[in-house]
């Protein structure tokens, strides 16, 4: 009774943040747009997540390279939230992470937390900064494009074919869930380390004043087809009498 009463309040959770999906798709798309594309840091970038797409549907799929990361950001997940990991076990197109306790967070970081990325982040600072080497950002750039599309295709493959992963937070939660923190870090991401015509403030406030006006919208909506429902339940009941 209780895993019931928590997937049906997730579920309208879920329901509750449609239209905030809606306004960081269009955040994201906004922010997309006013990109500087001249500047010598964009064309690596994209590039890189080109490259990625032309590999992933010519040459190769690395599902097993997505599947030990997939497996392991569970591992970590579960440890940042005090649990135990007991075993990970890793196959060709699938695995599973023996843990201690499950919750949101553990089941859903991997199809938001790009951490091949993080990874090659973490590299480059190293040998940046640390090892004083002269790494040419451009290189940074585009792995990072060609890492961020990895992470990003194979999530959206990963979630077509479903997963045991979204049984604890219910389907439609989980989807809204991954969906809008994938934007938002996307959004993130391209402010800080792409040039933009808008700044980071400007586009927090561009995204609060959306997400207003979309959310009268769809409370205005509401409100009409509730009151559309409750008059044809009343018109049906005269007509009955």
């Amino acid at each position: 009774m209780k895993i019931l009463f928590h997937k049906i309040t997730k579920f309208f959770y879920a329901i509750i943040l449609l239209p905030f999906c809606y306004t960081s798709f269009l955040m994201l798309i906004y922010v997309l747009k006013n990109i500087e594309y001249s500047n010598s840091k964009v064309y690596p970038f994209f590039l890189g997540a080109g490259c990625y797409l032309v590999v992933h549907f010519l040459l190769y799929k690395p599902i097993k390279i997505y599947v030990i990361g997939h497996e392991l950001m569970h591992a970590l997940s579960a440890k940042l939230c005090g649990a135990q990991v007991r075993r990970i076990k890793v196959n060709k197109f699938s695995g599973t992470v023996d843990v201690s306790k499950v919750n949101t967070f553990i089941a859903l970081s991997p199809y938001f937390v790009p951490l091949y990325s993080i990874v090659i982040g973490i590299i480059w600072l190293i040998v940046r900064y640390v090892f004083k080497l002269n790494v040419r950002i451009e290189i940074f750039m585009f792995l990072l494009g060609f890492s961020l599309m990895f992470h990003l295709v194979l999530t959206i493959f990963a979630v077509s074919v479903g997963q045991q992963d979204f049984k604890i937070s219910g389907w439609l939660f989980s989807i809204v869930v991954i969906f809008i923190v994938n934007c938002i870090f996307l959004i993130t991401l391209l402010l800080v380390l792409l040039p933009n015509k808008i700044g980071y403030m400007e586009a927090v406030k561009k995204f609060f004043n959306l997400n207003i006006e979309i959310y009268k919208v769809s409370f205005t909506k509401s409100q009409q087809i509730i009151k559309y429902i409750i008059n044809t339940i009343q018109k049906c009941r005269i007509q009955k009498v």
